[in-house]
């Protein structure tokens, strides 16, 4: 046809094997053929299974074979715009010029009734749809599935002009001739041949319906011209056969929607599962940005120490400690806007897990915090080795003064660190008015923030998450003496862990005895 490729191919269901598809191809021909033999059987002679007329059953057959040559075009109009392919669409113009202008025009008025120019008129169609037929095969792609309908507007403006036009005896003995009926033939012939070499070459099943189709259609023109059987028998016949062959036809077309149909179906359902994808990427994205900025934000806040180096009343003590805080700080921070896109933790997880001290992690932070007052306290016992990565338990306790800031404004904070078993426990306590009631359980969903202390419901749900990557836990509660609210962070114990020691207050850090 037009243009064998992807449209032509048969969905996997049916690419058989050779033998498989060989053993399709012949029980389809067989059966067939077997209908072809009983409508001839049946129909040839007179021998009819109804009490009607011959001329009745001509007519019933005839109309019955306009309709359904109607509903194969459009039938082929559907599928030539589903499948982009435009070989259906010149099909479709064809089956209306013959099935929907020529058929009924010969059952309201019969060829030996019509004047010499309305015979002339006549073939001019009869050629119109050869030629669309023929086009079919090879059909112009520059002129789209819409070229085979001009031809057949031009085609019917000729055959009205004719009307007019004076017959000359040429033409007559053409008109009066078999030149009519061999003109079909070889146009179904053609059209036949070309959709079964391509429905056998793809193994397409319903291509190859088309061609068998067209190919009965065919072979009830050759049965005319061959039997020219007097009366109205070989006539009967040949509508029997008209009206088979278009059937198959209609099976063939329908059966091409219904694949490109589904094909459509599975190329929107494929769609929409990357649709589907890219949002929760997009989601994604959006969630992992809004975690990175409130990261940078705590992380920037805690920096606001670096002003304590400016003041020329604090003692020069502490500026060396706090000068190695506040880079520790940038580093960390780098470290996230370096993994941009990424999980803000990934960029610590990523580094090899190893045994730390907690005390200068500890320290670091509380330093940058108090920016000169005296309400943020350490104790750590003394000698402490964590396992794991220092800088995403900087980035969860950095995350609990921040809350403590946002919270507990003023309040006094105390960040102790001892180890209880296998476990080190960091507690970061604040005097403020703790958790709000039946909120314990749910202070760690994403998004759950208080409207009036603002912030964005990020950082507990981000610092759970991991601290729990890291094997450890995070809770918190509401605790007295004094009031207040209590963050408890566990992390693992170093294998090297020295005994238990005193509690110390490391340097740059007020310790609270």
């Amino acid at each position: 046809m037009g243009a064998s490729g992807p449209n032509r191919v048969s969905d996997p269901a049916e690419l058989l094997d050779g033998a498989a598809w060989g053993r399709r191809l012949g029980l389809e021909v067989l059966v067939i053929a077997a209908l072809c033999a009983l409508v001839g059987l049946l129909l040839s002679e007179g021998r009819l299974p109804w009490t009607i007329s011959a001329g009745t059953a001509h007519l019933l057959l005839t109309l019955a074979a306009a309709a359904v040559g109607a509903g194969s075009a459009i039938l082929a109009v559907i599928a030539s715009r589903l499948l982009a392919d435009p070989a259906p669409g010149w099909i479709a113009a064809a089956l209306v010029v013959y099935c929907v202008i020529l058929l009924p025009w010969a059952t309201v008025a019969p060829t030996d009734t019509l004047a010499m120019a309305e015979r002339v008129a006549r073939l001019v169609l009869y050629g119109t749809a050869v030629l669309l037929l023929v086009l079919s095969i090879w059909s112009p792609r520059r002129l789209g599935w819409w070229g085979g309908w001009v031809l057949a507007g031009i085609g019917g403006l000729l055959a009205l002009g004719s009307l007019w036009l004076p017959v000359g005896p040429a033409l007559r003995a053409a008109v009066d001739g078999p030149v009519p009926t061999v003109l079909v033939l070889v146009g179904w012939a053609a059209a036949a041949l070309a959709c079964v070499v391509d429905g056998v070459g793809a193994r397409n099943l319903p291509w190859l319906r088309l061609g068998v189709g067209l190919a009965v259609l065919a072979g009830a023109q050759l049965y005319r011209i061959v039997a020219a059987v007097p009366g109205s028998g070989g006539n009967l016949a040949f509508a029997g056969l008209r009206l088979l062959g278009l059937l198959i036809v209609l099976a063939g077309l329908a059966h091409v929607v219904a694949r490109a149909l589904a094909a459509l179906r599975l190329e929107q359902w494929e769609q929409q599962e990357e649709l589907a994808a890219t949002s929760l990427e997009m989601e994604r994205v959006g969630e992992l940005a809004a975690e990175r900025d409130h990261e940078l934000r705590n992380g920037l806040a805690g920096l606001a120490g670096i002003t304590h180096l400016l003041d020329p009343d604090v003692a020069g003590t502490d500026h060396e400690p706090l000068k190695h805080a506040v880079l520790a700080e940038l580093g960390r921070l780098h470290r996230i806007l370096d993994r941009a896109g990424a999980d803000p933790g990934e960029a610590d997880s990523a580094e090899p897990v190893a045994d730390y001290l907690v005390e200068p992690v500890l320290a670091g932070l509380v330093m940058l915090r108090r920016t000169g007052r005296d309400d943020v306290h350490l104790r750590v016992q003394a000698g402490l080795r964590a396992h794991g990565h220092p800088a995403i338990l900087a980035q969860v306790v950095t995350n609990l003064l921040a809350n403590c800031d946002r919270h507990a404004p003023g309040a006094t904070v105390t960040v102790t660190a001892a180890r209880h078993g296998d476990r080190i426990a960091v507690s970061v306590r604040d005097e403020g008015p703790g958790l709000p009631p039946a909120a314990a359980g749910e202070v760690f969903e994403r998004g759950r923030r208080d409207p009036h202390a603002g912030g964005s419901g990020l950082g507990l749900h981000i610092s759970r998450r991991l601290i729990t990557g890291e094997g450890g836990t995070l809770e918190l509660r509401t605790v007295d003496r004094p009031h207040g609210c209590q963050a408890t962070v566990t992390v693992p114990v170093a294998d090297t862990q020295a005994a238990a020691g005193a509690l110390i207050a490391p340097s740059g850090a007020h310790a609270q005895p």
